[in-house]
């Protein structure tokens, strides 16, 4: 930071100004550069009181116009940043509503995409401060999570990265809403985008973390509920096999018999010519969300079902090339066979893990 030095009230103002003239433009390649060139200067850490609550209203300011919401919140993205900790906590409840209000307006993905940055960073460095953690659990997480939920197809990657900011940061407070969670990544599980269908089974694998704010024996409910989701999806693994596998088992091959309940996934259509591609990719999102599962900390010493999972895996990879009958439906099987496999050794390397 050569240049702080100088840096003062009516210089950091113009250098200000100049920044946003560019943010004006609306050229997203150059938007990462120049901002670490303003953040270069030490615009914040170098100025008083005043001059920092100046920068504050000026980006309050962009924030309340459509026009400017995109500068504002570039701006807005350094300030949570750069701020001290006072200046954190002084603003961060009103940050949260303004992007909040960005989010309920429907704005552009690109700028819904910006606001779920700083979203990020808001929890992030909010769940650290006790007192604050507490107010922004109470008063902030339920209505942010209800605009996110609302958001138009075309945000959706977004909104899931906001939904899964909240439930890593303050899990407690996303209790009420874990049903409601679980639908939208469930729906969002089939998505042919690959990178979609990975955030979905994120979001979908840190469901047992969530609690209710007056649950006493919170660790226990999610221990259980991280052992009942796993069976879930064995369950639901399961189920998918016994579809492509039909005809191609021995009659050793090994049923589900555990007390879970497969997933209430979309009804595919059963004389779709692309039925077993379907299905494929159906059981390749179950399998991430069991490896997101897996990866996930309910807090709580929780109990691994490792029978039914070394039976899962058992029951896929036993069926090769030569088991499937290349007649009918059979080249389809065989078609899909290397992805279920592949997909079936993507978590045993995570059970190992």
């Amino acid at each position: 930071m050569a240049t702080s030095a100088w840096m003062h009230g009516n210089s950091a103002m113009r250098l200000t100004e100049g920044l946003v003239s560019v943010l004006k433009e609306h050229r997203p390649e150059y938007l990462s550069e120049v901002l670490a060139n303003y953040r270069e200067h030490g615009v914040f850490s170098s100025q008083g009181a005043s001059d920092v609550a100046g920068l504050v209203g000026f980006s309050n300011a962009k924030l309340s116009s459509s026009k400017t919401r995109f500068e504002g919140l570039c701006l807005l993205s350094m300030l949570v940043k750069d701020s001290s900790s006072d200046l954190f906590q002084q603003h961060c409840l009103s940050w949260l509503r303004s992007l909040q209000q960005v989010i309920q307006s429907q704005a552009p993905p690109q700028t819904i995409q910006l606001a779920v940055n700083i979203l990020k960073d808001l929890l992030q460095y909010s769940c650290q401060l006790a007192e604050l953690a507490r107010e922004v659990g109470l008063n902030s997480i339920l209505g942010i999570l209800t605009s996110l939920l609302g958001l138009k197809t075309e945000c959706e990657l977004a909104a899931m990265e906001g939904m899964k900011a909240c439930m890593i940061y303050y899990p407690r407070a996303c209790g009420s809403l874990k049903n409601k969670l679980g639908a939208y990544f469930l729906s969002k599980m089939d998505s042919t985008s690959r990178k979609t269908q990975e955030v979905a089974c994120q979001g979908y694998g840190h469901l047992p973390c969530l609690g209710g704010l007056a649950d006493r024996s919170l660790g226990t409910g999610r221990a259980e509920g991280w052992t009942n989701q796993i069976q879930c999806l064995l369950a639901s693994a399961n189920g998918i096999l016994a579809q492509i596998y039909q005809g191609s088992e021995t009659d050793e091959a090994v049923q589900y018999r555990g007390p879970g309940v497969e997933l209430p996934f979309p009804y595919l259509d059963q004389t779709d010519p692309l039925l077993f591609l379907q299905l494929q990719h159906r059981y390749t999102a179950v399998c991430l969300a069991i490896k997101h599962t897996f990866r996930a900390d309910p807090a709580s010493a929780v109990h691994l079902p490792v029978r039914p999972i070394l039976n899962l895996l058992c029951r896929a990879l036993a069926v090769n090339s030569k088991s499937i009958n290349l007649t009918a439906e059979g080249s389809l099987r065989l078609l899909v066979l290397p992805s279920v496999h592949i997909s079936t050794l993507e978590v045993l390397a995570e059970l190992i893990t």
